[in-house]
């Protein structure tokens, strides 16, 4: 942080990039004089709280770029009070981004971090990034717009990236197609450095768990395109590679499902980003008031459905997506276009297709568990989904994590 001015304004110490404040003076000035009242302004959107974190969208001039503004509240738990004690999280973010930098790739660092304390204890810590012309991996490649073989570069130059920040010694444990933004000249910028590392060159098996993690989103692109970010990543030398690559990864992938499954479970009674509390019902966020499919179940039953819905919305598999918990059952989101169906594998189908595309779909949720009685499916554009979660009972054991060695 050494190349940052520091200044202190109403009991926050701030760090300053005097080259970012030339240019976002104006923006910038207000939000150092008084953080509290630019972020009560109607000109701040705030985004849904993450835990102990809150993040804002400064924008005053439509027609002009804005800056993020992360505000990390008190640390907390068993470890609260030595961790009010170190150095901030917004501080410690900053630091690594200028890491990162250093070794020649592009960030969105922090041009700006505050530090609120009272007695040398830490009470909040602000992060403040300018605003950049790009967008995110995710929303790129799920654009219908995008030309099939403008995806397939993407792939292919995504995977020299993601290679050249892993030799570079960039552990980014939060691995997700959000944190990659690409810039109007086609780069690659890093975003999101709270879980992130910066050290010597990654070992293969961490290597093969980073890039589990972003399989498990399957990026919005065919079995194919993946492949091609795999060939790219490996380079030339090691192409004969890809196919033990491949099934590393996938045995990684495992674990990193299991892992997603465990921390669904957990979370599925945590208010947070996602989940909010009403005073008779548990809501995902922004989806209380689409289209919805009820359940009726008595209260425990319905508890258990709605851990399991969550569960399998996080492992990305066919299935209804919880939308309420209720006192009468729980509601699921009603897909577009979808009809309600009853099929299994011994009843006659008028498509083919259509039985195909269930095989697909039980295979797919057979590798993470078993069925309890033949499953419901809806059918919906993109194929069926799971209608009756009840039917299935997810399972983590040696014999399922045969079965996804095995694929």
């Amino acid at each position: 942080m050494d190349v940052y001015a520091t200044t202190t304004i109403g009991g926050v110490r701030w760090w300053i990039d005097p080259g970012a404040m030339q240019r976002w003076r104006r923006v910038l000035e207000p939000l150092i004089a008084d953080p509290d009242g630019v972020l009560r302004n109607p000109g701040s959107v705030a985004r849904p709280r993450a835990g102990r974190k809150r993040f804002y969208h400064v924008r005053p001039n439509p027609d002009q770029p804005g800056l993020f503004v992360k505000v990390f509240g008190r640390p907390g738990g068993a470890l609260g009070w030595p961790r009010r004690l170190r150095s901030s999280r917004a501080r410690r973010e900053a630091r690594i981004a200028r890491a990162i930098a250093a070794r020649g790739l592009a960030v969105a660092a922090p041009i700006a971090v505050g530090e609120h304390r009272t007695v040398g204890l830490l009470r909040r810590s602000f992060s403040v990034i300018p605003e950049i012309d790009a967008r995110d991996l995710r929303s790129l490649l799920s654009d219908p717009q995008l030309a099939a073989k403008t995806r397939r570069e993407l792939m292919v130059r995504f995977g020299s990236f993601t290679r050249r920040m892993h030799d570079s010694g960039i552990d980014q444990d939060d691995t997700s197609p959000n944190n990659f933004l690409v810039d109007a000249n086609g780069d690659f910028v890093l975003i999101d450095f709270e879980r992130c590392k910066v050290g010597n060159a990654l070992t293969p098996a961490r290597r093969w768990r980073l890039l589990a993690k972003l399989e498990r989103h399957r990026l919005g692109v065919s079995r194919t395109d993946r492949l091609r970010f795999l060939r790219a990543y490996l380079g030339q030398s090691e192409i004969g590679d890809v196919r033990s690559a491949w099934m590393a990864i996938q045995r990684s992938l495992g674990s990193v499902r299991e892992h997603d499954a465990r921390r669904a479970a957990r979370g599925a009674f945590q208010v947070g980003r996602h989940i909010e509390r009403t005073s008779d019902a548990w809501l995902i966020r922004g989806r209380e008031d689409l289209p919805f499919i009820h359940f009726a179940l008595p209260p425990r039953e319905a508890r258990k459905l709605w851990v399991l819905a969550q569960q399998l919305e996080r492992l990305s598999l066919p299935a209804l997506r919880p939308a309420r918990l209720t006192a009468s059952g729980v509601d699921f989101l009603r897909p577009a276009d979808s009809r309600g169906v009853t099929q299994t594998r011994d009843e006659e189908s008028d498509s083919l297709r259509w039985l195909r595309s269930i095989e697909r779909a039980r295979r797919e949720l057979e590798r993470y568990g078993r069925w309890k009685h033949p499953p419901e499916w809806e059918a919906t554009s993109t194929g069926p989904v799971l209608r009756d979660l009840r039917a299935f009972e997810l399972r983590f054991d040696d014999r399922a994590a045969r079965r996804r060695s095995s694929h």
